[in-house]
């Protein structure tokens, strides 16, 4: 009944929303002020905004971390911002508009909200308006975040706007101001508890971790380190509150991190996830399954960079293996696994052996072998899909089978018919952000634990660190490894200013190593993404060209 509601909602809004988030609706629609009739349409409303956290693309894929150093899109249509990872975007790709044009449409619910709610004085119960009133709150705060992010300085529209309003851009630190403080905010208003089983519904500790996100971002993006403080005290909340824990089910190295994902295991009793995206079979699915592993598909491929960063199962630290040099890029046709000849448990021609068990876990292993001088790649067999999972094209190795819920498979494939939830924020995050704002305010020792904690669900041995410096770069290997595919990762590499350190211009990107078959490796991608530029996207070419005070972005 949730999901028709929310379904039901969006599509009225979308009469109240416009192409353009300046222009106002025409007065044949229906508006903000006619909606709001009963304290029931305040609930719609609230459902409908929900969509704000829905940042997929196509038929509900997760398609950010292309932007990174790490995966490869084989598809290019199947993304629009596609462009972004070759250094070919422009101010008029659509999805960039989209993404400007959907963000703003959905603030201006969000403040048509705020005009109406009170109206519902005394005909609902103070908590009940309080927690409508925190949920768009930090609803609008993520958008704002978001928009920040992707383009910096940005217009800040708190009101609904009169059409002949057109508003110029807000300075980066106004409206991480507003962000702050609608956040806290939110806080206060959000309930402790959550309101469904599935960890649907935003409570105060998710909004904490929307502010900690933030927060880091400002803090390294621009350079603002009192920042860090200001997201150790919000993950200290979520942390300490002793409601939240690492799924550890089954207790499994090789099995509990693949499973936390699964369907079967997003209820109540998975103690991690404190915020997902909702799903249902039939009504309202998405593709992960199919885009990831399904047959003729298999969108998304593993760079060999990527795949080397996975430790042997002792660890780099033993072996003398640097984090901070792993984090750069490295040309994988010219230089071997890190851990050839120097790890003895790795065999190069047997990359899933002896390795961080997530590794076996984010990718199905292709049992990559050598017969008659022809290299081939039988895939690996899945028992609770009941199915192989082989590679399809000559350059294809290594796709995904985190996420990939076994139960489209077995016991019959459904095309694009997944039901299991897309996590927004869970644990490890946490505590991985939490390790890094406790380490950026020099409280190194006392981060170590949580990062530990994360390596340990995966059996994978505990760290040390000397250094703020030395636990920072390991901090970022740990995000690329657990998080891949989160959607975490581009943002996260924007705030270390790490782009230009992983793709430089001109930067060539390779499939599986072949050398060690006898074979050269391929060319997957080249990257020529020139920095400073890429840092920030292009204002929309069609934002610009309606309102005559908006201004580019430099370089675009």
């Amino acid at each position: 009944m949730k999901k028709l509601r929310l379904l039901y909602i969006a599509a009225i809004f979308s009469l109240v929303s416009c192409e353009d988030f300046l222009e106002t609706p025409p007065l044949t629609n229906l508006s903000g002020d006619s909606f709001y009739k009963s304290p029931s349409d305040a609930q719609y409303a609230v459902n409908a905004l929900y969509t704000s956290f829905y940042e997929l693309e196509g038929s509900a894929v997760p398609y950010m971390d292309i932007l990174t150093d790490l995966i490869f899109l084989k598809n290019s249509w199947e993304a629009g911002f596609f462009p972004a990872t070759n250094g070919s975007l422009t101010g008029d790709n659509w999805w960039i508009g989209q993404f400007w044009s959907s963000r703003y449409t959905k603030i201006r619910n969000a403040n048509y909200f705020f005009e109406n709610i009170d109206k519902f004085q005394g005909q609902m119960p103070e908590a009940e308006m309080n927690n409508y009133k925190g949920q768009v709150r930090a609803i609008r705060a993520f958008l704002y975040t978001r928009l920040m992010q992707g383009f910096g300085d940005v217009p800040l529209i708190t009101t609904v706007l009169p059409v002949e309003a057109w508003p110029a851009r807000n300075k980066a630190e106004e409206v991480i101001g507003f962000i702050m403080k609608e956040f806290d905010q939110a806080i206060i208003e959000l309930p402790t508890e959550p309101a469904d089983a599935k960890h649907g519904r935003l409570t105060k500790y998710a909004a904490y971790v929307l502010k900690a996100r933030a927060a880091l971002y400002v803090a390294g993006y621009y350079n603002k380190p009192e920042y860090y403080e200001v997201a150790a005290d919000a993950l200290r909340e979520v942390v300490t509150s002793g409601r939240f824990s690492l799924f550890r089910r089954y207790n499994d190295p090789y099995r509990d991190f693949g499973a936390l994902f699964l369907e079967e295991n997003e209820g109540s009793n998975n103690p991690e996830i404190i915020l997902s995206y909702q799903f249902t079979k039939d009504l309202a699915p998405n593709n992960m399954t199919t885009a990831f592993a399904g047959p003729g598909w298999k969108s998304f491929q593993a760079h060999q960079n990527y795949i080397d960063m996975f430790e042997g199962i002792e660890g780099w630290q033993k072996y003398g293996i640097s984090f901070a040099e792993m984090n750069k890029y490295r040309d994988t046709k010219l230089k071997r696994s890190p851990l050839e000849g120097v790890d003895p448990n790795y065999d190069p021609q047997h990359e899933f052996a002896n390795r961080d068990p997530r590794l076996g876990q984010t990718f199905f292993d292709p049992h990559i072998s050598q017969s008659g001088g022809v290299i081939v790649k039988p895939g690996e067999f899945w028992a609770p899909a009941n199915r192989n999972f082989a590679p399809d094209a000559d350059n294809d190795a290594y796709f995904f089978k985190k996420m990939v819920e076994p139960s489209n498979f077995n016991p019959v494939y459904y095309y694009g018919n997944s039901a299991n939830n897309y996590i927004l924020i869970r644990y490890a995050d946490v505590e991985l952000l939490y390790a890094e704002a406790l380490n950026e305010t020099n409280h190194t020792g006392d981060a170590i634990p949580y990062v530990n904690d994360v390596r340990s669900r995966a059996g994978m041995p505990p760290i040390t660190a000397g250094s703020k410096e030395e636990l920072r770069e390991i901090i970022k290997h740990e995000r690329k490894i657990e998080l891949i595919m989160e959607q975490q990762l581009y943002w996260d590499y924007k705030r270390w200013r790490d782009l230009e350190v992983t793709m430089p211009f001109d930067a060539v990107f390779y499939g599986y190593r072949r050398e060690v078959f006898g074979q050269e490796s391929q060319v997957m991608e080249t990257k020529k993404l020139e920095y400073p530029k890429y840092y920030t996207w292009p204002i929309p070419v069609g934002e610009l060209q309606n309102n005559g005070n908006l201004v580019p972005n430099t370089d675009w």
